[in-house]
């Protein structure tokens, strides 16, 4: 059996999708928060429940004793000294809620009266072996609750009654497994609201989620439809959201990839037809060797290896420009800018003696010495190819503070550069019209461009000042911002 590969393999290990993945997340939170709902209700309607029987039982406790206190047998007229009739007389003249048992103990006689013959609502009284009765009269305790296997959870409390020669109390018991029940049948109802309510966030959370990710999924068909062939399909952009602005991000990296892509192909091309003609001269001189005289098969090699020597210029200058594109060109360091620009003169003038220093600047700057050095030899080399006479190079600063650049610049008194090539003049393989014609086995064109290289790497940027018949000034403006010692010494 074979086992997925490639694009396959990874679709089927892929997580759930985003869509999903969004509809989990908010059941999750929507079901937590109705869930918390409905256990925060039952607390509190079950809280309700207990606060209103014990405060039913309080109350009726506190209706007991006020009436011990101040009530008056209408037989004498004076207080109550007979706990039997207190208890008698209070249970006849009050009568208790629906839920609610007045039982009273007197010695071993209980006292009751039964109030289901005024309706059916009232509580069956209790009977002599009920436990509830030992619950409320034997217990050390004054008040409790008690879950009866009958009547279900009871909050009773009770009053001890003196002034005669028996014990006597008077007890209260309110039934709240109705009221608990009651309570139950609106959580129900409530909990099924919540289910109802769970079930509409999903479908809504399914509906919004799709709306969502359509942008997402469109993202994914126009990258799916990219190819070499195609670069220019581009994210359709709506509104001014996240979403957007990620669609907005993916076309501008598009643009760059699709930049990127064609200078890569040009670049290929260019160096294609570059590396063709020498191969060729050295080719046909080759070819020539076995039927050549003494001096011609010297004439060959000569022809060859200066080839070679131009073809081996142009791989080195290639691999600094793929060293550029990988952003590793440089490694900056603090530098004496008169010391290099001294040096950048003594490495000229074993070139050719025609160069000359007319200006070097007085301070430092954090530059890659090597890089630079590069720079300026390539831009010597360049003017002594398309110019006769003395070769001048030099260093300045321009402005102040954090704004200083420093400026690194070879003047030729060569013929000029026409004004409409100016612009292409730092692209990879390209010399000019006129440079062509002057020099045509030169280099490749890409001289300039390592300068530019160079440059940008530095966060700077390469220059050209061109007067046709007067000469040109090519140079580097490089960031060179002023450090508060310079700043001293120059104040």
């Amino acid at each position: 059996m074979s086992t997925p590969t490639g694009a396959a393999a990874s679709r089927l290990s892929a997580p759930a999708s985003l869509r999903w993945r969004i509809v989990f997340w908010i059941t999750v939170v929507v079901a937590t928060a109705l869930i918390s709902v409905v256990l925060i209700t039952r607390s509190l309607l079950i809280a309700k429940v207990v606060e209103n029987s014990n405060s039913d039982v309080t109350q009726e406790l506190q209706e007991f004793q006020l009436f011990a206190q101040e009530g008056r047998d209408p037989n004498t007229g004076e207080h109550y000294d007979d706990p039997y009739t207190l208890i008698n007389a209070f249970m006849t003249r009050q009568i208790p809620d629906d839920e609610e048992i007045f039982v009273g103990l007197v010695g071993d006689t209980v006292l009751q009266h039964d109030f289901t013959s005024i309706d059916d609502v009232h509580a069956d009284p209790l009977t002599e072996d009920d436990p509830l009765l030992d619950v409320m009269f034997a217990a050390a305790q004054s008040s409790g609750i008690y879950d009866h296997p009958e009547r279900g959870r009871t909050h009773w409390g009770r009053i001890d009654v003196g002034g005669g020669e028996q014990s006597a109390a008077f007890a209260v018991a309110n039934l709240s497994q109705e009221a608990r029940a009651e309570a139950d049948q609106q959580v129900r109802m409530l909990s099924t609201f919540a289910a109802a309510g769970l079930v509409a966030s999903v479908l809504i959370a399914w509906l919004i989620s799709g709306q969502i990710i359509a942008p997402v999924r469109q993202l994914e068909k126009v990258a799916s439809q990219i190819n070499n062939s195609d670069l220019t399909r581009r994210v359709p952009v709506e509104g001014n959201d996240e979403v957007a602005r990620l669609a907005t991000t993916f076309n501008a990296m598009l643009d760059r990839i699709e930049v990127a892509y064609r200078d890569q192909r040009q670049f290929v091309d260019d160096a294609g037809h570059e590396l063709r003609t020498p191969i060729t001269v050295v080719r046909g001189q080759l070819e020539l060797l076995e039927f050549s005289t003494a001096e011609q098969r010297a004439r060959s090699i000569e022809l060859a290896t200066a080839e070679l020597d131009r073809m081996a210029r142009m791989v080195n200058d290639m691999l600094t420009l793929a060293v550029a594109d990988s952003g590793e060109l440089v490694t900056p360091a603090e530098v004496d800018v008169a010391e290099l620009t001294i040096d950048v003169e003594d490495k000229a003038a074993t070139i050719s003696d025609r160069v000359r220093l007319v200006q070097v600047a007085e301070g430092t700057a954090v530059v890659d010495e090597q890089r630079v050095t590069e720079a300026v030899l390539e831009l010597y080399g360049n003017a002594l190819r398309y110019s006769d006479g003395p070769v001048e190079i030099g260093t300045e600063f321009h402005g102040e503070g954090a704004a200083r650049v420093l400026r690194v610049w070879v003047r030729d008194g060569g013929q000029g550069v026409p004004k409409e090539q100016l612009d292409t003049l730092f692209s990879r393989f390209s010399r000019g019209e006129r440079a062509r014609m002057s020099q045509p086995g030169g280099g490749a064109g890409l001289g300039l461009s390592i300068v530019k290289a160079i440059a940008e790497a530095h966060g700077g940027r390469p220059y050209v000042e061109s007067i046709m018949g007067l000469g040109s000034v090519f140079g580097m403006e490089l960031p060179a911002p002023q450090v508060e010692q310079e700043k001293e010494n120059t104040q």
